[in-house]
């Protein structure tokens, strides 16, 4: 007599195979299911037959039973708790934690933060550099490092991070983070240039658009020479609308607020006439440059 399989069921059964894709459970009364490769742990399992051994008696869920009873899907890691479930407690944006590189793709790198929490370092939260994919040379798979958290989607299963570099401290990031507002004068690097304007790698995941009209420079000048891909560049925040994702830029307030701060010195240095001011310092000088019969001395 055949066994009754429902969905929902914790059945004890025997490992009849293992394939790349999976293994066969043996459940008794003449019944098999399929544990696909992706329902054996929260993390990524890469091969199941390090996981499973043929021979080997585990305790599975029934996920699905087809209406005839042919086939039964299976699974291992629902029988404990789904880490994603903890995440709103154990994580939040601007933490720093130790992850570690499971895999590249040409959007990014995945980081494993702990057992089944797999979080994504864009491609464009790395500093550009002027050299294609040169991201990929601090995050090779294997490897660990620290990254800190930027986003966090637990209904999507999301978090979004980024590498903090060697010696860069918690507080210095959070500093660099609170600068990003309207107003703000701050160090960027160039990351592209498009017929519409430079964006401007500011921190971690915030990228802003620096206008041709807010460059500075005129528009026979050759914008991509002038501010090539990886190079520094100081500008100022105009805007950022209320999502935080369009950041507006300007270098041309840059040079003006320089010129600005040089013509109000020079309007303090003339209007100083006391304590060292440059016209107290030129009067001296003409003083001192007088003969007895108040004349000019001249070479």
């Amino acid at each position: 007599m055949r066994k009754s399989i429902v969905t929902g069921a914790v059945l004890t059964g025997r490992v009849a195979s293992v394939r790349d894709f999976g293994a066969f459970i043996d459940l008794g009364g003449g019944l098999q299911g399929l544990l696909h490769v992706s329902e054996m742990g929260w993390s990524r399992v890469a091969d199941a037959a390090q996981v499973l051994k043929p021979g080997e008696e585990i305790t599975v869920k029934v996920l699905r039973v087809d209406e005839g009873g042919q086939k039964i899907s299976l699974g291992l890691k629902q029988l404990s708790e789904d880490p994603w479930s903890r995440v709103s407690e154990r994580y939040t944006v601007g933490q720093v934690h130790t992850g570690r590189v499971t895999r590249l793709a040409d959007f990014g790198a995945f980081i494993e933060l702990e057992p089944g929490i797999e979080a994504l370092a864009h491609a464009s939260t790395f500093p550009p550099t002027g050299r294609a994919r040169s991201w990929t040379e601090g995050v090779k798979p294997g490897t660990s490092a620290a990254f800190e958290v930027l986003t966090i989607d637990p209904d999507k299963k999301r978090i979004g991070v980024a590498l903090v570099p060697e010696g860069t401290s918690r507080a210095a990031s959070a500093t660099a983070r609170q600068e990003i507002v309207p107003g703000a004068r701050i160090k960027g690097r160039v990351e592209k240039h498009e017929p519409f304007g430079v964006f401007v790698f500011l921190a971690p995941g915030r990228t802003g658009l620096m206008p041709m009209n807010e460059t500075g420079v005129t528009r026979e000048t050759d914008v991509a020479k002038t501010f090539p891909v990886g190079s520094d560049i100081d500008v100022i925040i105009l805007e950022i609308d209320p999502t935080g994702r369009r950041i507006r830029l300007s270098r041309k307030a840059v040079i003006e607020a320089q010129e600005a701060d040089e013509v109000r010195e020079y309007a303090e240095r003339k209007d100083d006439k006391s304590g060292g001011g440059f016209g107290s310092l030129a009067d001296k000088l003409r003083g001192a440059l007088k003969r007895d019969d108040g004349r000019i001395v001249e070479d």
